[in-house]
């Protein structure tokens, strides 16, 4: 199990998001390669290709497969990035929010653009955040995420947008979504700049992965993926943790992979349900 350095902590909770070099073992990462294809193929309740059938390449998602794939379950206690993820945040305990994987083939021209994790979910807290692990070769051309530096730090939450959906009005989301997401965006005032734009004001980071490689990320940092532009497929896989002092905090319109009707919690209690939120990691 690789285990986080002091430096790695420093910059993460300096910069919003650190490398982690090597973080997850070869056979593990070829190993949950193989569950993605198969995935690919079959995909979950949340699964499927965004990009239109007139369109080149592939962009595959699917999310919050550790309740019913076992090898996806498994693989969430033994890619040992949880005690990473308490490392991090400083939590004595981690849990399980979900994972999300995301495939891009070449030429996929669709992308994510700048967002942050924090107001498409239903939990809270300054102790939250993602691991990205790398299935293959990736660099910002071939669609690696890319960074605010800091920005996890600035008390800023950004309206949301959706892949495929941006720019559209809130009603014509919802038509594509589920109710009660125009609602929930219309709740943001503030829309994320072009930070690119701005050389002079942000520093965007950029990160070089290899297969086993792991960015982890505050999910207050803003970020974004580009198209794939590369001559190879683009596969990771994300877990989303939940630290010492996430709580949940269910919002009209947020992401409805665990509703309100799904746990026994109630809007501001901590994260103590573990048939929901699996407790992956206890110092």
């Amino acid at each position: 199990m690789r285990v986080l350095n002091e430096a790695e902590v420093a910059t993460f909770r300096s910069d919003g998001v650190v490398h982690i070099r090597g973080a997850v073992d070869e056979a593990l990462v070829t190993e949950i390669l193989e569950s993605v294809d198969q995935l690919i193929q079959s995909p979950g309740r949340f699964g499927g290709s965004m990009t239109p059938q007139t369109a080149s390449g592939m962009f595959f998602q699917d999310r919050y497969l550790h309740p019913t794939h076992q090898d996806f379950r498994r693989y969430a206690d033994e890619c040992g990035l949880a005690v990473s993820a308490a490392t991090a945040t400083g939590s004595s305990k981690i849990h399980l929010y979900y994972d999300h994987v995301f495939v891009k083939d070449p030429g996929t021209q669709e992308q994510f653009v700048w967002h942050q994790d924090r107001p498409y979910w239903a939990v809270d807290g300054s102790q939250i955040c993602s691991t990205w692990l790398a299935l293959t070769n990736a660099n910002a051309q071939s669609s690696a995420l890319q960074f605010v530096r800091g920005s996890h730090l600035w008390d800023r939450t950004f309206k949301p947008e959706y892949p495929a959906l941006e720019g559209l009005p809130s009603t014509k989301v919802e038509q594509a979504l589920w109710k009660g997401v125009a609602e929930h965006i219309d709740s943001f005032e503030e829309e994320c700049p072009a930070f690119e734009e701005h050389p002079d004001l942000y520093e965007i980071l950029s990160f070089d992965v290899l297969p086993g490689d792991v960015l982890l990320f505050d999910f207050r940092t803003v970020h974004r993926s580009g198209p794939n532009d590369g001559n190879t497929r683009r596969a990771a896989i994300s877990w989303r943790w939940l630290g010492d002092d996430a709580f949940w905090d269910p919002k009209i319109g947020a992401d409805p992979i665990i509703r309100d009707q799904d746990t026994v919690l109630e809007a501001g209690e901590a994260i103590t349900d573990e048939d929901v939120f699996p407790l992956i990691y206890q110092s």
